[in-house]
């Protein structure tokens, strides 16, 4: 992955008030593109109107006559002929300068053309056409004549769902990847194991759906806050996810955050005994001691495969292992960990965490894939080409990058969605830049930013939605636009002409966290 630094000029003209009933509405683009140039006239989309682009393209076709049907009611044709009025795609490998995600688009009162390097950069234009639609009438719907040129300022613009500690439905996934589409964002990190459950199918070893997949039944925890996912439904979530050029990114937690492991295998554990059931994150201990033993060969083979069938179900290029908040009271005490120090001339319990994540490193390696976890991978040494996710600030990061490592930024001061809007609203989310005061060396290694929410308070998809939105859509500007940290009272207007479409979509939203204004 790369990230784009080049400083771009923005420039969006409001439109003039033109009187009549062919007058598009003001533009409330989102996130805000590099270059805007708004022209005269509008576009008239109708029943008439059809998609022209190659068999290559045929995804992205079926994608946006869908999001038109879905929007205007219109049947838009998908047809291999150009026609005067039509939207044309085309892939243009002359404009590989804008990145794989780029695209240049042109409106004209005759008809639209996006193209793009890549399909992902065309799928990216569509998003953004369908931004400039107008509401629909019987007549057809206006689209203002532009020419826009664009491409994201990071390469990782994520969110992390946490479906352990309370399991996410398959359609809650599916409806989530929509909604990052709809605002250009292109990594969806699934938080797959905790202590609270294990929630993939792993066919070597069933015992982890079949037991570690449910709380204990003392707590009485609901049906729909428990479960698995099985190999066949993620691979549907993956391929859902693709379709929208969405990277599905897996995190399988090690050493810590591991009990609803040893739970099902007690022998994975230092103590190598039973160490009671599966409880809810508040009616429990919260981090648990219960960790995988780092002097036992049995974990490693055990991880190694169960990475096994997780990349075969996942394409993406890296693979999350956690590797935060592990107790090492256990290792003190192990005589298997305390040799595997001595064999390997391992000083602290810190360093043997570090010995754990090289040899997943290695292994991941080994298989075309890339390690990345939480900041706490740095302590001890931080494995040759691990990806570093900084959750506690920003230091962790900064220092990774320093010393070579890509980085996502993720501080839990501007990108915990689990937290209150008094902690984190939206404005503080758009005040964010993962790469203030880096050298631009450090900076180029930053891959992107990432928003995280923890499933641990606010348990059900309304309430999920309303700890998301609306500040999901100011994180997603501040990882595709150019830096407008300043204009705010500019991207608050336009963020609030998106609560409509966040109501019509049946999405639940914080309503006093964007109040009217200029």
């Amino acid at each position: 992955m790369t990230t784009t630094r080049t400083a771009r000029a923005i420039w969006l003209t409001a439109m003039l008030p033109i009187s009549g009933a062919d007058v598009p509405p003001r533009m409330n683009l989102l996130p805000q593109p590099a270059k805007v140039e708004v022209r005269e006239g509008s576009f008239k989309l109708t029943a008439e109107t059809s998609v022209t682009a190659p068999i290559e393209l045929e995804n992205e076709s079926r994608n946006l006559s869908a999001a038109i049907k879905a929007a205007t009611g219109f049947e838009i044709r998908v047809s291999a002929e150009t026609k005067p009025g039509s939207i044309r795609m085309t892939l243009d490998p002359k404009l590989s300068n804008i990145g794989p995600e780029g695209y240049r688009m042109e409106v004209r009162a005759d008809g639209i053309e996006i193209a793009a390097p890549t399909a992902e950069g065309v799928f990216r234009g569509q998003t953004t056409l369908l931004d400039l639609l107008s509401p629909a009438s019987d007549a057809g719907a206006l689209i203002p004549c532009v020419r826009i040129e664009d491409q994201p300022r990071f390469r990782w613009r994520g969110l992390m769902l946490d479906c352990s500690r309370t399991f996410q439905s398959v359609e809650y996934l599916r409806a989530t990847i929509d909604r990052m589409a709809a605002f250009k964002m292109n990594v969806l990190h699934l938080h797959l194991t905790d202590d609270q459950g294990w929630r993939i199918e792993i066919r070597k070893h069933p015992e982890l759906t079949k037991t570690g997949a449910y709380f204990s039944p003392e707590f009485n925890e609901p049906p729909g806050r428990q479960g698995f996912y099985t190999q066949d439904q993620m691979r549907g979530i993956v391929a859902y996810a693709a379709a929208r050029h969405i990277s599905v990114v897996p995190e399988i937690e090690m050493p810590g955050h591991s009990h609803e492991v040893i739970v099902c295998k007690p022998s994975l554990s230092c103590a190598g005994k039973e160490s009671g059931g599966i409880f809810p994150f508040f009616k429990g201990p919260n981090i648990t001691e219960d960790i995988y033993c780092a002097g036992n060969e049995d974990v490693f083979r055990f991880l190694e495969e169960t990475l096994d069938e997780v990349i075969e179900i996942f394409p993406s290029a890296f693979v999350h292992i956690g590797g935060d908040e592990t107790p090492k009271t256990a290792w003190k005490s192990c005589p298997k960990c305390q040799a595997r120090m001595k064999l390997e001339g391992i000083k602290t319990e810190h360093e043997l965490q570090a010995y754990f994540i090289r040899r997943i490193e290695k292994y991941l390696a080994a298989k075309g894939r890339r390690l990345i976890g939480w900041d706490e991978i740095l302590e001890g040494g931080l494995a040759p080409n691990a990806t570093v996710m900084s959750w506690r600030g920003t230091a962790g990061g900064l220092a990774a990058a320093d010393a070579g490592h890509n980085v996502v930024m993720s501080p839990t001061s501007h990108c915990y969605f689990d937290y209150t809007y008094g902690q984190i609203d939206s404005r503080k989310v758009f005040s964010f830049d993962p790469v203030a005061g880096m050298k631009p060396e450090a900076a180029s290694r930053v891959l992107g930013l990432q928003a995280n929410f923890w499933s641990h308070i606010d348990r059900d998809p309304a309430l999920v939605d309303r700890q998301l939105f609306p500040r999901l859509m100011a994180l997603a500007e501040r990882g595709w636009s150019p830096d407008n940290r300043d204009a705010w009272q500019d991207y608050s207007r336009r963020a609030r002409a998106h609560l409509t479409r966040l109501e019509k979509s049946g999405i639940h939203y914080q309503k006093s966290d964007l109040p009217a204004g200029p």
